[in-house]
């Protein structure tokens, strides 16, 4: 037999959690052809393994990637990490179906991304002419989409202030949404998400969530949700999640699980009894990490003062920011800015939140009104990382955290990063060791060659090293170093636990038939390099990643082969 690729001697660590054995790996038309102890011959091209692991490629079960695959379509960051497969949509918020309205929204927001060079315009409506954009374009890797609650609420009711900051929709409302879902269902959308802490969906009752899981369940179809609160409220939020599915009779994956602030260390000891309790009573749900102690997609300080001010002008780069902080009449225009919108975010709160209670739900206060950030990097005071923004004012000698914020902006020229609530390492572990919990990123595809650091940093959008990082991290820190994981474990977590909760037909694993998703990796070097002050650096120890059977990154260098497809729900033909 004459084979594509030949994947010889390595220590083939099939990801169902079994114990690594010696094979050469045959690759045809793009599927693993055989699966060998003895040597395998006659192939255009043969990868020496010896000493190396040979195991299936990495999927990821949360995922933002749909904003920007069709830009971002080599999806590097992805390929380096050995990550071959995305579920994208998560959050609630979807790149179809949507409407005409909600599409000239988009355009316009894309319009604004000149940081990240988005060319493209959206022109689809369905989910079918999306999958159909990025076939045309071709893609780096697989890609599984879910229907966004979010989006679809957005499309319906309207965004906040326009419709859609209502509790109740009218039952013709209900029925829009039901039916963009069913349409979405229809074209092979793997579920739905939400996002229960962002607009649109924080606005709606569980009830509401549950008519439309039903109508995601009688495809065979999933539901993901960044829950209600991930905080004070965890033990509610997930006792509601396991509410949805019970009643909707469908399976559920907890997005992003971690406990927020000091004062809930811990607490993910009994979601995870409640998890654990759930299932034995045949509720199908499992839950998806990232291994970092910070969350959020953007790191950058500067960016809670992006945007528009009330004289009609906006802050959109670092250059901007900085030339306002530094004359003292614009930083109180801009401090007064900031002041109002957050005014204003309390007020609304306070009314939705009476609304919710009096309508039986509840909702939790927005993170972007608090100021509890951390500084997690300063390039002219690194003795301040680990500190709480109030900690800092008190070192500066300021009252006033903003005023030390701008302060510590202009000593760092507008390069400081920070998050809110670092969780704690040990829940970090827990929820690592708990055996239905999968890895995820919680972060999109991005080409390094089309984007920089300065870029992002300009824009003051400064990324998340988990994009650049998370499957090496656990392989090198949690595996090789801490033993948190057992080695077969942590692949098994990666790829046939997510696998499996997709029903992907014929993933996963490395097994004869199955399509050719492997990664080639040292099991002596593999870790990330990817840090909040450098989060594109890309990882160590993966020579060699094939989506589909064909060639990805071939000896750490990528081949631009676009070899990934959009999958469709397996369980709904």
């Amino acid at each position: 037999m004459v084979f594509d690729v030949i994947i010889r001697g390595g220590r083939v660590v099939d990801g169902t959690g079994n114990l690594w054995f010696k094979a050469d790996i045959g690759v045809s038309e793009g599927r693993i052809a055989r699966l060998s102890r003895t040597p395998l011959n006659g192939a255009d091209r043969v990868i020496d393994a010896k000493g190396l692991l040979v195991c299936p490629g990495f999927i990821n079960l949360h995922s933002h990637s749909g904003r920007m695959i069709l830009n971002h379509n080599n999806a590097e960051n992805c390929l380096a990490m050995g990550l071959v497969t995305e579920l994208v949509g998560s959050c609630g918020y979807s790149m179809a179906p949507i409407t005409e309205a909600h599409r000239s929204e988009l355009n316009e927001i894309w319009a604004g991304m000149s940081w990240n060079q988005m060319d493209e315009e959206i022109d689809w409506l369905t989910l079918s002419e999306w999958r159909s954009r990025l076939d045309e374009k071709g893609i780096g890797v697989n890609i599984a989409p879910l229907v966004g609650h979010g989006t679809v609420r957005s499309c319906v009711n309207g965004k906040e202030g326009e419709g859609g900051e209502r509790v109740v929709p009218s039952d013709d409302e209900m029925a829009g949404m039901i039916g963009m879902v069913e349409a979405a269902m229809e074209d092979g959308a793997f579920g739905l998400s939400t996002g229960l802490v962002y607009a649109p969906g924080r606005n709606s009752l569980t009830g509401e969530i549950v008519e439309l899981a039903r109508v995601v369940s009688g495809y065979g179809g999933l539901y993901s949700s960044h829950m209600r609160c991930e905080a004070d409220r965890l033990i509610e939020a997930t006792r509601e999640m396991i509410e949805i599915c019970e009643r909707a009779g469908v399976r559920g994956l907890i997005s992003h699980h971690k406990a927020m602030g000091w004062r809930n260390y811990g607490k993910v000891n009994e979601t995870l009894r409640m998890v654990d309790r759930a299932r034995a009573r045949g509720v199908d749900i499992i839950i998806d990490e990232y291994p970092y102690q910070h969350g959020g997609t953007i790191k950058s300080l500067g960016r809670m003062f992006k945007g528009k001010l009330p004289d009609g002008s906006a802050i959109e780069t670092r250059e901007e920011l900085l030339e306002r902080l530094k004359d003292d009449e614009e930083w109180e225009r801009v401090k007064a800015s900031v002041m109002e919108k957050r005014a204003r975010e309390m007020e609304m709160h306070v009314a939705r939140r009476k609304e919710m209670e009096e309508r039986g739900g509840w909702t939790t206060i927005p993170s972007s009104i608090v100021e509890s950030d951390y500084i997690i990097h300063s390039r002219s005071h690194p003795e301040l990382e680990g500190k709480t923004l109030e900690e800092v004012a008190e070192a500066f000698g300021e009252e006033d955290v903003l005023d030390c914020i701008r302060e510590l902006l202009i000593a760092d020229d507008g390069y400081t990063l920070s998050e809110i609530y670092p969780y704690s390492e040990d829940d970090v572990v827990t929820i690592m060791r708990y055996p239905w919990t999968t890895i995820s990123t919680d972060q999109y595809a991005m080409d390094n060659s089309k984007v920089s650091w300065q870029m992002t940093a300009d824009a003051l959008l400064i990324q998340n090293p988990r994009g650049w990082g998370t499957y090496p991290r656990i392989l090198g820190r949690y595996v090789r170093e801490r033993s948190v994981l057992t080695l077969d474990d942590a692949i098994r977590k990666m790829t046939s636990l997510p696998a499996m909760f997709l029903g992907l037909q014929g993933r996963g694993l490395v097994k004869e038939g199955f399509w050719a998703d492997l990664v080639v990796l040292d099991p002596d070097t593999v870790g990330d390099r990817a840090t909040y002050a450098d989060p594109f650096m890309r990882p160590e120890g993966i020579p060699y990643v094939l989506v589909n059977g064909e060639l990805a990154v071939d000896k750490g260098e990528f081949t631009e082969a676009l070899a990934g497809k959009v999958l469709r729900n397996p369980f709904y033909p």
